[in-house]
């Protein structure tokens, strides 16, 4: 059984982005898979300050925050599925702060050989997602994590990812990916 790990950046709690998770979901084989969906803007997450302590000793981030329980989900999952609408070409400020705090993971390893994929709705679509996307590919590397892509979808306004054709047919060549 894969356990995945599903972020959703978003301040929207039933927005395109959650769309896009749900949507997945329902294509996931429920045989092999489980589900654990996180929303960052219930949780404090404060910014990375640079005091380099997640370079010494048991190379965790020693900053008192929920972050330790979203790395607690990351670190028991397979596969992890980070989903943010784009603003201004890149993730939410939510997702942006999480991601800064995956610097212990660079030292201790501990997300290598996981799984990852991107779900980025965004006003214009694809074409507004390539920063965003090659930002989070580069950082999956760094970090030993498989990029198995991104579902993109043309979505501003609240419901619209769940009618745009290329992001659904997307989702179900992602669930074919991890099922």
């Amino acid at each position: 059984m894969q356990k995945i790990e599903i972020l959703i950046g978003s301040p929207r709690k039933r927005g395109n982005t959650f769309s896009l998770a749900e949507m997945l979901i329902q294509n996931l084989d429920k045989e092999k898979t489980i589900s654990d969906t996180t929303y960052l803007y219930d949780f404090e997450i404060k910014p990375c300050n640079d005091c380099r302590a997640c370079k010494k000793g048991k190379m965790e981030c020693v900053i008192d925050d929920d972050m330790k329980e979203i790395c607690q989900r990351l670190e028991n999952s397979d596969i992890i599925i980070i989903g943010t609408p784009i603003y201004w070409f890149g993730p939410s400020a939510k997702t942006k702060l999480m991601l800064d705090r995956f610097r212990p993971y660079f030292a201790n390893k501990k997300l290598a050989g996981k799984m990852a994929s991107l779900l980025l709705p965004s006003g214009t679509g694809k074409p507004d997602c390539d920063l965003t996307i090659e930002m989070f590919k580069r950082s999956f590397e760094a970090l030993g994590i498989k990029y198995i892509g991104a579902v993109t979808a043309k979505a501003f306004d609240i419901g619209e990812a769940g009618k745009d054709k290329n992001a659904i047919a997307s989702i179900v060549e992602l669930s074919a990916q991890i099922n």
